[in-house]
């Protein structure tokens, strides 16, 4: 599990519990001939120290973890002092290190998700409004409060599954009246994702 999670892009840097032991990374770098001479990310390096830096500084190089990414290569660096006691229990220490970054990585995973999430849906709902303004507006009325000829539903009522079974039956012809073939057409335009925008928009617009 730990091994997957930290093929992936790390993104996050830990110093460890010990003063004299720090962990460095960078992501998607390109080249190994360079990786060395170049400012690492997290830790003692904080963006502004290459691994050259930190060895004329005292750190030496512990271990170094690399793994492939779809840009480039992923590098983790365990560096420390040389005043570290070589029988300084490193493993549990930088254990706890990987277990941060994994932690930090789940929970900026679990951001960028649901900032992608808001992002498409304010972004449907943006084309969702345009829909409804040009096509729907004039029979539904401008909040979707109107019962179209007298026969529908007020749109701004509808669950989002009401509103796809109605443009469903409107597509497949399983309601027979004029509301219906006047409807069809406009049915046949919509599909799921512009349904939902809709859908949102007066949402949005009735709960203001």
């Amino acid at each position: 599990m730990k091994k997957a999670i930290l093929s992936t892009i790390l993104l996050l840097g830990s110093s460890s519990l010990l003063a004299d032991t720090t962990m460095c990374f960078k992501e998607n770098h390109q080249s190994m001939a360079t990786i060395e001479n170049t400012p690492l990310d997290g830790g003692a390096c904080a963006g502004k120290n290459t691994v050259n830096q930190m060895k004329a500084k005292g750190w030496s190089v512990d271990d170094i973890k690399i793994s492939q990414t779809a840009t480039g290569m992923s590098f983790i660096y365990i560096l420390k002092t040389a005043t570290t006691p070589t029988t300084t229990s490193f493993t549990g220490n930088q254990a706890q290190m990987e277990a941060n970054i994994i932690a930090k990585l789940e929970k900026k995973k679990e951001e960028e998700i649901k900032a992608k999430e808001a992002q498409e849906i304010q972004e449907t709902t943006i084309d969702g409004e345009k829909t409804y303004v040009n096509k729907c507006q004039t029979c539904h009325g401008v909040n979707g409060e109107k019962s179209a000829y007298n026969t529908s539903r007020p749109l701004k009522d509808l669950s989002i599954e009401d509103m796809n079974d109605s443009i469903k039956n409107y597509k497949t012809g399983r309601v027979d009246s004029q509301n219906a073939t006047l409807m069809a057409p406009y049915a046949n335009y919509l599909d799921a994702k512009t349904t939902q925008g809709i859908h949102s928009y007066l949402k949005k617009i009735n709960n203001k």
